[in-house]
């Protein structure tokens, strides 16, 4: 159902819809409530992306409301990682690559009302021993880049939502060229890789497979007791998924069970349920060992087009749970 503060005010006020909400919110049992691991004080980055560098053990959050990226140590102490000079729209996606020591962060102004008249869309790469913007990678055909991803050979993808299309950057490479045909994954959003190379990216109503000659798509096929839409956060784990489901209001944590080929889905387990007091429009996460660090309340929804927060002073500073996996 849609969330609140998303352009559905008056479905929200309607006491049968309410009514109904509520029937189906108690149909899903109450999993355990996963421990805040972190808790940023400023309430107004409205935080999308999320990304764990093991070396230093710091988080890297991007600021959707403020146009940057902070680092968080262990103890919630956090700094700007990000300067003014470095040009920063919308921070969405986030991604360590902790062999080469660089970080990729997702820069969009698609979500204000000034993107629909020139639109920006890039990666950019920063050196993490310098702690410095080492590269930009202007995406010009993009309509709304999201979330990124990184293949163990360094290779990086990154996906458009609002055009259905998935972009690929080699090592080698100076710029992002198009995989597939536009369109070709409707709602593309969360993006992950599997250790053989296949990309399971997230659609507007299920999850899709790109196989590692990035010349086959398709839409893996699951129970129909298995609801796999609206997930914006995906990560692979143990030779499953793991999604953050958040569209499909409420949100929760989901593992999704593959197939042995992983061509198929067969079942899922609900890791953390809706009822977490901490959930407010939950996004992405970042997968540290037996662990997934979800951010628990984006208020993503509170955003608007011009940049204001709807009743910002009523937004909690944001928190990162531990969500254990075993």
């Amino acid at each position: 159902m849609p969330a609140p503060a998303s352009g559905w005010d008056s479905l929200w006020q309607d006491a049968d819809f309410q009514a109904v909400r509520a029937s189906l919110e108690a149909e899903e049992p109450s999993t355990a409530v996963a421990p805040m691991a972190l808790r940023l004080q400023d309430p107004k980055l409205i935080p999308e992306g999320v990304a764990h560098d093991a070396r230093t053990r710091r988080f890297f959050v991007g600021s959707v409301a403020q146009h940057k990226i902070v680092v968080v140590d262990a103890r919630s102490r956090s700094r700007d990682f990000s300067v003014a000079s470095d040009r920063l729209d919308a921070v969405l996606g986030l991604a360590v690559d902790e062999r080469r020591r660089a970080l990729y962060a997702v820069s969009t102004n698609a979500l204000q009302a000034t993107g629909a008249r020139q639109p920006r869309n890039a990666v950019v790469r920063y050196d993490l021993r310098s702690g410095k913007l080492a590269a930009r990678y202007e995406v010009s055909e993009a309509k709304q880049l999201n979330d990124v991803a990184l293949a163990a050979d360094g290779t990086a993808y990154v996906t458009d939502s609002a055009a259905g299309s998935l972009y690929r950057l080699r090592t080698a490479e100076s710029a992002f060229s198009r995989i597939g045909e536009v369109g070709a994954l409707r709602g593309a959003n969360g993006v992950t890789v599997a250790p053989d190379g296949t990309l399971y990216v997230t659609l507007s109503t299920g999850i899709a497979r790109v196989m590692p000659d990035h010349q086959q798509f398709e839409r893996l096929a699951q129970p129909d007791t298995v609801v796999t839409g609206g997930i914006d956060g995906l990560y692979w784990y143990r030779g499953d998924l793991l999604g953050i489901q958040n569209t499909s209001n409420p949100g929760r944590v989901v593992r999704i069970h593959l197939a042995p080929d992983g061509g198929s889905i067969v079942g899922l387990t609900v890791l953390q349920s809706h009822h977490h007091p901490a959930f407010a429009e939950p996004t992405t996460g970042a997968l540290v060992g037996d662990t997934l660090y979800v951010i628990a309340n984006s208020h993503f929804g509170r955003y608007q087009g011009d940049g204001s927060m709807t009743d910002a002073a009523t937004l909690q500073p944001t928190v990162l749970l531990a969500v254990p996996l075993r």
